[in-house]
């Protein structure tokens, strides 16, 4: 067997094990979860509105949604760094391809080579960020724990520095 593919039964194995996942998750933690992590409440909107999406395969229902949301999760916290040279190379790439376009003209002319350009940029955001991630496998965590720290000193910091303003 090749690797990449699966047989039927071992596809139905692994969705049950998914479903089981999911359904063990309640809608509302992961509501929560997805709301704790900063995301906008459009997308934590958008998102609450996928979890609750099931279909029926054969005789059971699967929670498409929560298994969908959940392996995006599980991806992102496993590959952090790939998750953000993507992001920071889009951008990138959207902001390069947008300034050639824009040129009078000769922008028409050479959108296919922003195009590509935007492409190469954004694959080698991705390669960078994977290496990095099997290079710094601990590191992400640890960045984590240091903004969370960071970011709870500056809370205290500024609700000491208005509870002195406000009372006193």
């Amino acid at each position: 067997m090749q690797a990449g593919k699966m047989s039927v039964g071992q596809a139905k194995l692994k969705m049950t094990l998914w479903n089981a996942e999911a359904e063990s998750t309640s809608s509302s933690d992961l509501y929560l979860y997805l709301q704790e992590i900063g995301l906008p409440e459009e997308v934590v909107t958008r998102l609450h509105q996928l979890i609750s999406n099931t279909i029926k395969v054969g005789q059971k229902v699967v929670s498409i949604g929560k298994v969908v949301i959940l392996k995006i999760i599980e991806f992102v916290k496993a590959h952090p760094f790939l998750i953000t040279s993507i992001g920071i190379s889009a951008v990138v790439a959207s902001a390069i391809y947008s300034l050639i376009v824009s040129v009078p003209f000769l922008g028409q002319l050479l959108e296919p080579v922003a195009r590509a350009l935007g492409i190469g940029i954004v694959v080698t955001g991705a390669v960078i960020g994977h290496t990095l991630d099997k290079k710094y496998a601990d590191v992400a965590q640890n960045i984590v724990e240091v903004a969370t720290e960071f970011f709870q000193l500056l809370i205290d910091v500024f609700s000491a520095i208005s509870y002195e303003v406000v009372f006193s």
